[in-house]
């Protein structure tokens, strides 16, 4: 997701960096933020965020801490790296606005009021306004993220920080997403979520990410490639590949027929060639990068898509 507002010195040209940290300005409101939505969820939330983050929210110099209150030690005696962290363990804890039940036919006159059916609608009314009240809108924590053109976004359901993507590309893993939702893609779509998630998320798993990635491929292309097989793999597809390619067709014909199949068991390689940490042996294991984890994704999306959509298939 990029930014909305392009400030003033790239707007002739080039595109804004986005920042990794917290600025001084941002800091303040985030931290205001943060004491404000504490205190409307509840007393408890604040000990939960602080167990999530391992953050001790005491001083060790005799300060007399009797009347600082939780929610402000939380909003105000988190370490500035650790804000943003705090910020998504809380959007986790924090309700999100119930939807707006239409009733299916009218009730009873507004007097009258004799009714069980006019109590029951005034009652689900009351109670619904009650629980409204401790809805902390996420509104103002978004717009404050755009504003200090942060690399963090609030995910689209509410309940966490991401990193922001260029629209272009999410379209493109989106669609990927919808394409492997069929049955016989098995559970491809939600192996690419997963693994989209995780490459993206605030404290990245980049190990996760790339196991994600492969697995979202095994799903989507077994059903082409090894249907027979219970058990399959990248590797026993690979390895399967080359004796089924005649069988094969890509949607884009080349100069040879088989140019486009390659291409695809190519990628195949490069994705299951590149797992790191995929198996233990005498040298320590190296896990998977952040980058090497985002390529992965986004590699597997397009293979996902590719089979998934029958740009490969058997002929």
């Amino acid at each position: 997701m990029t930014i909305a507002w392009t400030p003033l010195p790239y707007r002739d040209g080039g595109t804004a960096p986005l920042r990794e940290d917290v600025s001084a300005a941002l800091e303040t409101r985030l931290r205001e933020w943060l004491h404000a939505a504490v205190l409307r969820h509840g007393e408890d939330v604040w000990q939960r965020v602080a167990i999530r983050c391992d953050l001790v929210l005491d001083t060790e110099d005799g300060f007399d801490q009797s009347d600082v209150d939780h929610p402000e030690r939380l909003a105000y005696w988190t370490p500035t790296e650790q804000l943003l962290e705090a910020i998504d363990a809380l959007l986790d804890l924090l309700p999100l606005p119930m939807p707006t039940v239409v009733p299916a036919r009218p009730g009873p006159p507004a007097g009258d009021m004799s009714k069980p059916g006019a109590l029951r609608t005034l009652a689900a009314g009351i109670y619904a306004a009650q629980a409204q009240q401790h809805i902390v809108s996420r509104k103002p924590l978004q717009r404050l993220l755009d504003d200090a053109c942060s690399r963090y976004t609030v995910r689209s359901d509410g309940r966490a920080l991401v990193a922001r993507v260029d629209p272009a590309v999410a379209r493109t893993l989106k669609a990927s997403l919808d394409s492997a939702d069929r049955p016989e893609r098995g559970s491809a779509s939600e192996h690419l979520h997963e693994a989209i998630t995780q490459a993206y998320a605030l404290v990245p798993d980049p190990v996760k990410a790339y196991s994600e990635a492969i697995k979202a491929v095994e799903s989507a292309a077994h059903a082409t490639l090894d249907p027979k097989r219970d058990r399959a793999t990248l590797g026993t597809m690979l390895g399967e590949l080359p004796k089924i390619a005649h069988k094969l067709v890509f949607e884009i014909e080349g100069a040879d027929p088989q140019d486009g199949i390659e291409m695809v068991r190519r990628m195949m390689l490069q994705l299951w060639d590149g797992q790191t940490s995929r198996h233990g042996k005498q040298r320590p294991t190296r896990k998977e990068t952040q980058a090497e984890a985002v390529a992965a994704v986004h590699l597997a999306a397009v293979l996902v898509q590719y089979f998934s959509s029958g740009a490969i298939r058997r002929a």
